[in-house]
């Protein structure tokens, strides 16, 4: 009889051993998961990141070195300070970049939380550097010349980026991008000329214009 208890108790003590070790096992299992799903979000958002500011200095590096034709073109007539015009605005376009990264990130979020990875926040400080050096080009009304050799500085500092996360991103970054997210980048020059057409105005109204959106 003694036997027999102290083979159910050992059955028992057995049986909850096991129980422990699956149950540990299967929460690894969903953390490690969870992990790659925050790791895949990661890389998928830099990207999507790079390719916004790349479009972006694109649409805005003949801007900055044609200042008034562009805004005579957009206008349909000469504007002053065009220059500082198109400096603050794309200033003003790097904070509509940010907005559209992390509400990009936070659809990729199964569970809607706003979360940057590692990837992702060192390419959103390079888009902060930006928008202060467009800030600084505003207020002193740096030439185009000064401009561009940060910009280009800049810019090869971005590519660096990518190279060092080159293979994580190609083994963790997502297929496909959402078709509304695709649409931003196919958008964003006709929305920024858009946006600056909507400063044509009289110079006195230019500053009161921006300060309503910054």
């Amino acid at each position: 009889m003694i036997r027999f208890v102290v083979f159910i108790v050992a059955w028992l003590l057995g049986v909850g051993v096991q129980s422990s070790v699956v149950q540990s096992s299967i929460t690894d299992v969903i953390k490690n998961n969870e992990t790659k799903e925050m790791q895949s979000i990661d890389a998928t958002v830099f990207v999507f990141a790079y390719r916004l500011m790349k479009e972006s200095e694109k649409i805005f590096q003949p801007m900055i070195t044609s200042p008034q034709q562009t805004m005579q073109s957009l206008c349909g007539f000469p504007v002053a300070h065009s220059r500082q015009l198109i400096y603050q605005y794309a200033a003003f376009y790097d904070t509509v970049l940010v907005q559209n990264i992390m509400a990009f990130s936070k659809e990729l979020s199964l569970n809607g939380t706003k979360r940057e990875g590692v990837m992702t926040v060192q390419i959103l400080e390079h888009l902060h550097t930006h928008r202060k050096l467009m800030e600084k080009a505003h207020i002193l009304n740096l030439s185009a010349d000064v401009v561009e050799a940060f910009l280009i500085d800049e810019s090869l500092k971005i590519d660096i980026l990518l190279s060092k996360f080159g293979a994580d991103i190609a083994a963790l970054v997502f297929d496909t991008f959402h078709e509304g997210d695709m649409k931003q980048l196919k958008n964003m020059s006709e929305d920024i000329k858009q946006g600056l057409r909507e400063k044509c105005g009289p110079d006195s109204d230019l500053e009161e214009q921006f300060s309503e959106v910054l």
